[in-house]
């Protein structure tokens, strides 16, 4: 499963009110959770907010390999203890892309590498900001059919994306707007693996 997560944070955070960080948290907590535990294996940015509570839930659960990271080289420098320690841990592993002349052209070219690494049961979106959106729209395009799942408890910019409807469990769309974090977790883990095939 991909996972797109963030805290707003600094003048862009104004464009996605409302958001509730704890609930941020509390959701980002549940789905990786529910991922790891039922065997299933995450494809994430390595946003240096939500890496923290990724390592702590596979270090918890002591998965081993389940958790592939992409960072840019562009961020080498600001790549934060948690992540080393997750490729460490032996949690997960660090793909890293080039640095291109821009900020933005190295984060695309990240986020085409990570989505053609594999193609993931589902995308989850919690959170965000302005770059949830790009991310929502490649990953459309390269993995088409594939559920992009927006959670809109949270708030953020997955709160302000629309659902397709292509692929989306009936189970999972009727709990979208849900707060009960765990559940809706569930749900979406035990919809995944009645999709998948035998």
């Amino acid at each position: 499963m991909l996972l797109s997560a963030s805290f707003p944070s600094g003048e862009r955070a104004s464009d996605v009110q409302p958001f509730d960080a704890a609930s941020i948290a509390d959701a980002v907590t549940a789905v990786v959770r529910a991922v790891l535990i039922s065997g299933g294996k995450l494809l994430f940015g390595g946003h240096p907010t939500i890496t923290p509570l990724v390592l702590l839930i596979g270090s918890e659960l002591g998965v081993r390999h389940a958790v592939d990271v992409f960072q840019s080289e562009w961020f080498r420098e600001e790549v934060t203890d948690e992540t080393v320690a997750l490729v460490k841990s032996g949690v997960g592993k660090i793909h890293w892309t080039s640095q291109m002349s821009t900020r933005e052209e190295s984060l695309e070219l990240m986020r085409s590498r990570m989505f053609s690494f594999v193609r993931p049961m589902a995308a989850v979106f919690i959170g965000g900001m302005s770059g949830m959106h790009d991310e929502y729209l490649r990953f459309g395009e390269v993995c088409p059919g594939v559920p992009r799942l927006p959670l809109f408890g949270p708030g953020g910019a997955a709160a302000q994306m629309s659902i397709d409807g292509e692929g989306i469990p009936e189970a999972v769309r009727e709990n979208i707007h849900s707060r009960h974090y765990p559940f809706v977790a569930s749900q979406i883990v035990a919809s995944l693996a009645a999709m998948a095939p035998e």
